[in-house]
């Protein structure tokens, strides 16, 4: 059975580690953490990569999630890709862990007006 489960957050850090500039392409790599409330409840941290050049970005990213969702207590590592056709964000097969354990599904994050985050994972348990 599908299930839908909607959160905000909020990011709490945004830790730049490096970044390297050749051949008008800028390579970033950023530590970040979050905390959602809603279905989703509790924290998360990031490990992403970016591309920036004159014309188009892209990056890709893993998030560590310890969290309940909808009542289950556990965590699982949601894998992030996106560039100009697109952002795809899927529960990593076999990363569910606790009451999470066995989890798969995907993610969107939309961005209202004012800057506020809405996380919508999709899954199966």
């Amino acid at each position: 059975m599908t299930n839908i489960a909607t959160a905000s957050f909020t990011v709490d850090g945004w830790d730049p580690q490096a970044t390297e500039k050749a051949e008008n392409t800028e390579f970033s790599r950023v530590l970040l953490t979050k905390t959602f409330t809603g279905g989703v409840e509790g924290t998360s941290a990031v490990e992403m990569l970016t591309a920036v050049s004159g014309t188009s970005r892209a990056y890709v990213a893993f998030e560590r999630l310890a969290v309940s969702v909808d009542g289950r207590k556990g965590g699982f590592v949601l894998h992030h890709s996106a560039g100009e056709d697109g952002h795809r964000l899927i529960v990593l097969p076999g990363s569910g862990h606790g009451d999470l354990s066995g989890i798969t599904g995907t993610a969107t994050i939309t961005q209202d007006d004012e800057g506020n985050h809405t996380f919508t994972l999709t899954y199966e348990l």
